[in-house]
């Protein structure tokens, strides 16, 4: 554990050292900050468009806005994880080290979840400014918060092992992309194309606009926790085993 916790202050200090890394949150803030705005905007100006979802409802719900945010964003978290030792020659290092691939996996997966945690931090200042026009549903704001947590565990976990595959963080960005677009959102809608009702099921349980929608109003269901830890371990099971591969070959 001491060497994973080592490995996991590295990544930090790795990170936080990049302009990379505060072109992405600069990035991040932007974009929700217009995404909310217009949440914001539409429940003012159209609240029987809105129904009686609030501008934080919306803004963790299930609608294309949040869910570019998880697509464009989750990627550039891990992108740099193991790319960026093959490009500053670092990656052989760790392979002479007296740490074990676990240990790696581990430090750099929890390094790339504080980033992706920190991304979100600055956002809890929307409820102050929901606050002050109407009330705040704490709980359904806590559910929102715990789903994009959950969620991007397991994007994060998809990224660390995209990154340990690629030989560059631009090929790491898209195999992440890739893997969490045409994989992860592509499955959900599948309940809405298949009608029999086992295939519908199967396809619900891993809906992610279906997930979304039930944290932003307060609803954890234990099959998400599930589903999402269940990629996220099998993620990191496959990243340790392409660092054993590497390291052997």
């Amino acid at each position: 554990m001491r060497t994973a916790w080592a490995i996991y202050k590295r990544e930090l200090i790795g990170t936080f050292c990049s302009p990379l890394a505060y072109v992405v949150m600069v990035a991040f803030l932007v974009f929700n900050g217009v995404v909310f705005w217009f949440f914001m905007s539409m429940t003012a100006d159209n609240p029987a468009l809105t129904g009686s979802r609030s501008p934080l409802q919306m803004f963790f719900g299930s609608t294309i806005l949040s869910v570019l945010t998880l697509l464009v964003f989750s990627p550039a978290t891990t992108m740099r994880t193991f790319a960026e030792e093959r490009r500053s020659r670092t990656f052989e290092t760790l392979f002479t080290a007296p740490v074990t691939d676990v240990e790696v996996v581990a430090g750099k997966y929890f390094g790339s979840m504080t980033f992706y945690a920190a991304l979100w931090a600055p956002t809890l200042l929307y409820a102050l400014v929901v606050k002050r026009y109407g009330p705040v549903d704490w709980g359904a704001l806590a559910s929102g918060y715990a789903g994009m947590l959950l969620i991007g565990s397991a994007f994060v976990a998809l990224g660390v092992l995209m990154s340990a595959i690629a030989r560059s963080q631009v090929v790491a960005y898209m195999l992440t992309f890739m893997a969490i677009g045409g994989v992860m959102f592509a499955l959900g809608l599948g309940s809405y194309v298949f009608q029999e009702e086992s295939t519908r099921q199967f396809f619900s349980y891993v809906n992610l606009w279906e997930h979304m929608e039930h944290f932003s109003v307060g609803l954890i269901d234990s099959r998400a926790l599930v589903y999402y830890g269940s990629v996220s371990l099998c993620s990191l099971a496959l990243a340790t085993r392409t660092l054993a591969v590497r390291r052997e070959s």
